[in-house]
């Protein structure tokens, strides 16, 4: 897998991901590449207003959103010193899409991501990487894990 400038992987901070990222340090070592990481966070959908209060609910977000993006950037630091802070990317939105424009917008010619689905509503409102391979204009490489 070699002839890639440009590699985006995209994660969600789980174990799983860090095999993943794993994987798309590989190719991109190999290939001297460039490597980017994306993490998106997809606001829960529907309206939880009637089980708590909306602002205890946004501080909670808000909470998990700074822990994951602490821990992500912790463990880029020790394992992959190699991919500076400016290389790492959070987005809020929706997965498909957010991967999708930060593709377009880094200029990326390969996309590394996983090929497993964190939680069952996600299972059930449809795969993120199946998704992201309906019209992207990249190579993805769909590590399973």
């Amino acid at each position: 897998m070699s002839g890639y400038r440009k590699i985006l992987v995209a994660v969600d901070g789980s174990k799983e991901s860090m095999i993943i990222l794993e994987k798309a340090i590989k190719v991109a070592t190999a290939g001297e590449s460039h490597l980017d990481v994306v993490v998106v966070f997809q606001p829960p959908p529907g309206d939880y207003s009637f089980e708590m209060d909306m602002t205890d609910f946004q501080r909670a977000q808000q909470q998990h959103r700074e822990e994951v993006t602490r821990q992500l950037r912790a463990i880029m630091q020790t394992r992959f010193p190699s991919v500076g802070a400016e290389a790492i990317h959070f987005c809020e939105g929706k997965p498909v899409a957010e991967i999708k424009d930060m593709v377009t917008k880094l200029g990326s010619d390969l996309l590394v991501m996983g090929g497993h689905s964190p939680d069952a509503l996600q299972t059930l409102m449809g795969s993120t990487t199946s998704g992201v391979l309906h019209g992207i204009h990249c190579d993805v490489l769909v590590a399973r894990v």
